[in-house]
């Protein structure tokens, strides 16, 4: 019950800052171009910085164990979200399928995840979330490339490691295993820099929600559908699968937690689909 009173609590400050941004947006302080500038802010800065300190830690048999418990049930989600996913668009068209299947499967658990994981969980969720974020961003470019296009696409593979996201886990990582530690005078505006990241992705997140067409979103009845699989089947049928595996209750939180994000990481690939349907576009802000 503790848990989950922090959780709500956590969960409201965050939506009282995505408010703000919705504010900003209609009193016109922000517009789209600052929005975008922002976004790349958030991704190429902040969230990076943040996963990278959350390394900054202690060696400890626990803290590894932890880790690799959480890739393993990285792995047990991602294919059970699958199984799901073709459930759900089994007898859709083929160009829907993909758009919705893509969409469902990869969660945003970078832009709302990691700030979701440091809010409610601090430095140690953001250091197990960051193995459901690398698997995720591992998937979203080669299977997700794949499904969209038809075809595999190494270049694409290659932004994988590439990525702000991905170098700083495998830094972080680097340093982990090794123990370096970076100085104070660097640690200390790092952390700074880290903290940013929650209340600015939140309110990023309010500017999106005030730019997107509601009334036209909530008319197209099939998302209703799509959300209610996203946001409640697939967290629940975790919950129930994770239900019978001993291991640490905060990690298995955190995997359900990266599956129950809204889909927006999937916008580039969104719009690759329009190319060949008008297919929803900013509807799948799930």
């Amino acid at each position: 019950m503790e848990l989950a009173g922090m959780t709500m609590y956590k969960t409201l400050v965050m939506t009282i800052l995505a408010l703000v941004g919705v504010f900003c947006y209609h009193k016109k302080i922000v517009d789209q171009e600052m929005n975008k500038k922002l976004s790349e802010l958030v991704l190429s800065l902040f969230t990076p910085v943040l996963l990278f300190t959350s390394f900054q830690k202690d060696f400890s048999k626990e803290l590894v164990t932890g880790l690799m418990i959480s890739v393993l049930l990285s792995a047990i989600a991602f294919f059970l979200i699958w199984c799901i996913c073709k459930w759900v668009v089994r007898k859709l068209d083929k160009d829907y399928a993909v758009v919705e299947l893509v969409a469902l499967m990869y969660s945003n658990c970078g832009f709302i995840g990691i700030p979701m994981a440091q809010g409610i969980f601090g430095a140690e969720g953001v250091f197990y979330m960051t193995a459901y974020v690398a698997m995720a961003n591992f998937l979203l470019w080669s299977h997700g490339v794949i499904v969209m296009s038809g075809k595999s696409d190494i270049k694409s593979l290659k932004k994988v490691f590439t990525s702000p996201t991905i170098i700083s886990i495998i830094l972080g990582i680097i340093c982990f295993v090794a123990q370096i530690r970076v100085p104070q005078i660097i640690e200390e505006p790092m952390e700074m820099i880290a903290n940013m990241n929650t209340p600015m992705a939140m309110m990023v997140a309010g500017i999106n929600i005030a730019q997107a067409d509601l009334k036209q979103v909530f008319c197209h009845y099939r998302l209703y559908w799509l959300s209610f699989v996203k946001l409640i089947v697939m967290p629940f049928a975790l919950v129930g699968v994770f239900y019978f595996v001993p291991v640490s209750q905060l990690v298995k939180t955190i995997v359900i937690l990266a599956t129950a994000c809204p889909a927006g990481v999937t916008g580039a690939y969104l719009h690759f689909a329009m190319k060949k349907t008008p297919y929803m576009q900013q509807k799948y802000l799930l």
